[in-house]
């Protein structure tokens, strides 16, 4: 995948990695394209980078992206990398909210402007993991908000959106903001593996890249899961009108892998017009660098092209 760096229109800067076929569609968009094609965006989660979707040339997006010709844009959230981090929040709001706004405003439309409409895409749909799932509800719902007002409309369609390694029931309590310091927290590569990779869920290979893709990840950011998304997520997740997919790791050692967990988050998504979860059996919770890679991506990808065709669909239709 290849690197870029953007400048946004509020002066900041968000950068990251791309998967582009240039040869796809057309910027005409007068005609819709033969195939309805999505822009997928992908979200890291914490104390990672985009570079955790493109490892090596096996355990990489771009292996589907370049085989099914779909584009797929990796960024860097705020303080990860080059993408300019927040030097405060206003009273009021959170890492977590700050960086959903930052998406809907300003990321998703510059994304969509130079790379989606050049492409010949039909909609984005977002692809989060982890921690970086909070924000990609967040803009979903900002997004369903400004397109329910009737005045202005959004400046970028969206699709849809999948997601791994999140949900509402983590295997221990959250930790409480009064309790993670005020330092940046790194986990060390061994306990990352222990964490989110076990081993004999991957192949061994793909370990010495932990120390290479581990990132330090603001103590806002964490907190923010605790003051935002654990009170909140049965709302946020209702706000959602986009179709959904959900992948449970059933060895995910930070949040609960069954059955019962899965179909309580999914239940929470009560607005949206399709919702498909599962629970993937014996993979760690970094489903991205597993045995389960490519099986996942394919899943992902698929998704996001039947996403793509609805949303098609449902554009003829008006």
């Amino acid at each position: 995948m290849q690197p870029f760096s953007l400048g946004l229109p509020d002066g900041k800067v968000v950068s990251g990695l791309h998967s582009l076929n240039p040869t796809l569609g057309s910027s005409n968009k007068q005609t819709p394209t033969r195939n309805p094609t999505p822009l997928i965006v992908a979200l890291h989660g914490g104390t990672y980078t985009s570079k955790y979707f493109d490892v090596d040339e096996v355990y990489s997006a771009s292996t589907v992206s370049n085989a099914l010709g779909i584009p797929f844009v990796a960024i860097d959230r705020p303080g990860y990398d080059s993408s300019t981090g927040f030097t405060s929040t206003p009273a009021g709001s959170s890492y977590a909210e700050e960086s959903g706004l930052w998406l809907h405003r300003h990321v998703l439309p510059l994304l969509w402007s130079k790379y989606g409409v050049s492409s010949g895409c039909s909609c984005i749909v977002l692809h989060a993991h982890s921690l970086g799932t909070i924000s990609g509800i967040i803009a979903a719902t900002l997004h369903a908000k400004e397109s329910e007002e009737g005045g202005k409309k959004p400046s970028y369609p969206l699709g849809g959106i999948s997601m791994s390694g999140f949900g509402s029931q983590p295997t221990e309590s959250p930790v409480s903001p009064q309790d993670i310091g005020t330092t940046p927290i790194v986990i060390p590569p061994e306990v990352k593996d222990k964490m989110m990779l076990q081993e004999g869920h991957a192949d061994p290979s793909v370990y010495k890249y932990t120390g290479a893709l581990n990132h330090s990840m603001s103590v806002e950011e964490m907190s923010s899961a605790g003051t935002v998304w654990f009170p909140r997520w049965r709302e946020l997740a209702g706000s959602v009108v986009v179709p959904v997919m959900v992948g449970f790791a059933g060895h995910d050692l930070m949040w609960n892998g069954n059955k019962e967990h899965l179909e309580e988050f999914t239940s929470a998504f009560t607005a949206s017009e399709r919702v498909d979860g599962s629970v993937i059996t014996g993979a760690p919770h970094n489903l991205e660098l597993s045995y389960w890679s490519r099986g996942w991506y394919a899943r992902c990808f698929g998704f996001a092209l039947e996403c793509a065709a609805r949303f098609e669909q449902k554009t003829l239709s008006l």
